[in-house]
C-alpha cells in the first residue's frame, strides 16, 4: 500500500463552527492491508446473497471505502436464523503486535427474524498496530439486530469502527460499544430509519486514561413515520485523555411523528483532559420531537466526602465510581461470555494501573 492513505472521516452531516475544527477528523498515512486473525463462533457456513451492501452509507464516511478497496479483504457475511431462534454469532479479533488489518462485515436480518453479533478486539497489553472493521447491515420488516463491540486492545493500538445500515418497517437495531483500550479510537455509526416505526438505539461507553484519544460520529436518519432513535454516550476521562463526540438526529421530510433523543454523561477526573461534544438536530419535517442534553462534570464533592469518611481514599472512590459507570453499560450486553471478558479486562487494568 506504499505510504498509505490520508483520510477525512467522521464528518458532520452539516458543518458548523468551522473555527473550532470539530467538523471532521483527519488520519494520515493509514495502511490496513492484512487479513486479521478472527476466531468465529456460532456460524460456520459461507453465506452468499445477491444484495449489494457497498452503497450503504456509514458513519465514518466515504473515505473508509477507499481504505476498504486498498485492503481488498473479503467480507464476512452473517444472516439471521429462523424466527423461533435468537441467533448469536461471535467474531473474536486477535490482534498481533505491529499488525495492520481491515475487515468488512455484512449482516442481513430477514423479515421477522433476530440476530445478535458480538465482536471483541484483543491484543497483548502493550501491543501496537491498527485494526479496522466496517460493518454494514440490513434489517428487514419486523426484524431485530443487536450489534455489540468490545474494544480491549493494547496501549499502542489504533482502532477504527465504521457502521452503517438501514431498518425497514417495524424493525430495530441496537448498537452497544465499549471502548476501553488502545491509543486512538475512531468510531462512526449511521442508521437509516427508512421504515415506519423503525427503531435505532445506541449505547456508547468509553474509559479514557493517559493520553488516549476518542473521536466519534453517530447519525440517526429519520425517514419513516413514527421512527425512533436514542443515542446514549457516556464515559470517564482522566489524566490527559481526549474525547470528541458528534451526535446527529436528522428528521427527513416525511418522517411524521418521529422522535429522537440524544444524551451524554461524561465524568472528568483530570485537570488536563479535553472533552468536546457537538449535539446536532436537523429538521425538514414539522411533526417531530427531538431532544438532546449533556451532563459533564467532576466528582461531586459531597459524594467524595461521604466515601472518604467511610474509609476510602479519593483514588479508590474515583475507581469505584468509574467501575460503576462501566458496569452499567456492561450489563446491557446480555451475553455472559462477553460480559466476563470486559470484567476481566477491567480487573487487569486496575491491577496494573494502566
Amino acid at each position: 500500500m506504499g505510504q498509505g492513505l490520508d483520510l477525512k472521516i467522521n464528518r458532520l452531516p452539516a458543518r458548523t463552527w468551522n473555527w473550532l475544527k470539530m467538523n471532521e477528523a483527519g488520519l494520515n498515512e493509514i495502511e490496513a492491508g492484512e487479513s486479521p486473525t478472527i476466531i468465529t463462533e456460532g456460524f460456520t457456513e459461507a453465506v452468499t446473497w445477491r444484495e449489494d451492501f457497498s452503497a450503504i452509507a456509514t458513519g465514518m464516511g466515504e473515505d473508509m471505502d477507499r481504505l476498504a478497496r486498498e485492503a481488498n479483504t473479503d467480507a464476512i457475511r452473517i444472516q439471521s436464523g429462523p424466527s423461533e431462534e435468537e441467533r448469536r454469532a461471535a467474531l473474536h479479533f486477535v490482534c498481533g503486535g505491529g499488525a495492520k488489518s481491515f475487515q468488512p462485515v455484512e449482516l442481513l436480518v430477514r423479515e421477522g427474524e433476530n440476530l445478535t453479533v458480538v465482536m471483541d478486539f484483543t491484543s497483548a497489553p502493550e501491543a501496537a498496530g491498527l485494526t479496522a472493521v466496517q460493518t454494514r447491515f440490513r434489517v428487514r420488516k419486523n426484524a431485530r439486530l443487536r450489534l455489540i463491540q468490545l474494544q480491549l486492545l493494547g496501549s499502542g493500538y489504533t482502532f477504527l469502527s465504521d457502521i452503517g445500515g438501514s431498518c425497514s418497517e417495524g424493525s430495530s437495531v441496537e448498537v452497544i460499544q465499549l471502548f476501553l483500550g488502545g491509543a486512538e479510537t475512531y468510531a462512526g455509526c449511521q442508521a437509516d430509519l427508512a421504515g415506519k416505526e423503525s427503531t435505532m438505539n445506541a449505547d456508547v461507553c468509553y474509559l479514557g486514561r493517559d493520553s488516549q484519544r476518542f473521536d466519534m460520529n453517530y447519525v440517526a436518519n429519520h425517514r419513516g413515520e413514527k421512527s425512533r432513535s436514542r443515542i446514549l454516550a457516556g464515559g470517564v476521562l482522566r489524566d490527559r485523555a481526549f474525547k470528541l463526540f458528534r451526535g446527529t438526529i436528522d428528521f427527513k421530510f416525511g418522517a411524521v411523528g418521529a422522535e429522537g433523543e440524544e444524551k451524554e454523561d461524561v465524568l472528568l477526573l483530570g485537570d488536563d483532559v479535553i472533552n468536546q461534544t457537538i449535539p446536532l438536530i436537523l429538521c425538514a419535517e414539522e411533526d417531530v420531537q427531538g431532544n438532546h442534553g449533556a451532563t459533564i462534570g467532576r466528582l461531586d464533592d459531597e459524594l467524595l466526602f461521604y466515601l472518604c469518611s467511610r474509609g476510602m481514599s479519593p483514588e479508590a472512590a474515583a475507581e469505584m465510581i468509574t467501575r460503576a459507570r462501566l458496569d452499567a453499560v456492561c450489563r446491557k450486553i446480555g451475553d455472559e461470555a462477553a460480559e466476563q471478558m470486559v470484567q476481566d479486562y477491567l480487573e487487569e487494568v486496575e491491577k496494573n494501573g494502566r
